[in-house]
């Protein structure tokens, strides 16, 4: 059960050369040279548009960043993505863990992994939240409002809402980076023990690439990948 009270919420194959092929021994000069050609063509382009990207992102300020992600409360429809997660204290690593996260609607599922292998599940219509054993076994139930209750991450789990993540806090700090915007927030009042929510964002579309939630010293990361959003997920996914 203690999975869920996280934050959260290429394989590359070897190519193989037949060397009884003889053909490709003949052809394979014409198509490197071929293959030269073609990238000279288009890494020009390809540098001109990482540029474009690059000037279009230095020009960006904090609130046009912060208004760009939450702008996903109305677009994110489907949400499909990997993600690990990391909590250190003062530096020190203390947990980390690996999943997969689907969201559609007010249905999310929470998958996590152990070598790999499915450990449990959590799954919830933000009405009922419930846990399930590798097996798809019920371990335990509890209700959305009692978990939410008791996060100061309220939103987090809920990918997508960041309006609501992202309320009553204010801007501490902004930086533009090669592949990445970083955004980091403050609550708006002063508290003891207060915390820096930062988001890393694509700076393509302000969708959120890593998470980071710090708090007294104790840090916990989450970083998406793979992230697919907007795609046709089944329905069964959520049962």
């Amino acid at each position: 059960m203690k999975n869920i009270f996280l934050i959260i919420f290429l394989l590359l194959p070897a190519v193989f050369v037949n060397a009884a092929d003889a053909g490709a021994d003949k052809t394979a000069p014409a198509k490197a040279e071929a293959g030269k050609k073609q990238n000279e063509k288009t890494a020009p382009a390809k540098e001109r548009a990482d540029k474009k990207l690059s000037n279009k992102s230095a020009a960006l300020t904090a609130d046009q960043a912060l208004a760009g992600l939450i702008a996903w409360d109305g677009k994110l429809k489907t949400l499909q993505a990997d993600f690990t997660q990391a909590t250190t204290f003062e530096g020190t690593p203390i947990s980390s863990s690996e999943g997969r996260i689907y969201k559609q609607g007010q249905n999310i599922r929470l998958d996590t992994f152990e070598n790999g292998v499915l450990s449990q599940s959590a799954l919830t219509d933000k009405k009922v939240i419930k846990i399930k054993d590798s097996q798809g076994e019920i371990i335990t139930t509890m209700a959305w409002a009692d978990w939410e209750a008791g996060q100061s991450n309220k939103a987090l789990f809920d990918f997508g809402n960041y309006g609501k993540a992202v309320k009553g806090h204010k801007i501490k700090d902004f930086s533009v980076g090669n592949d990445a915007l970083t955004l980091t927030l403050m609550p708006e009042k002063e508290q003891t023990g207060g915390y820096e929510l930062t988001f890393k964002l694509d700076p393509k579309d302000f969708f959120v690439k890593e998470i980071s939630l710090e708090n007294e010293g104790v840090k916990t990361t989450t970083v998406l990948k793979g992230t697919q959003k907007n795609i046709k997920l089944k329905e069964s996914i959520f049962k």
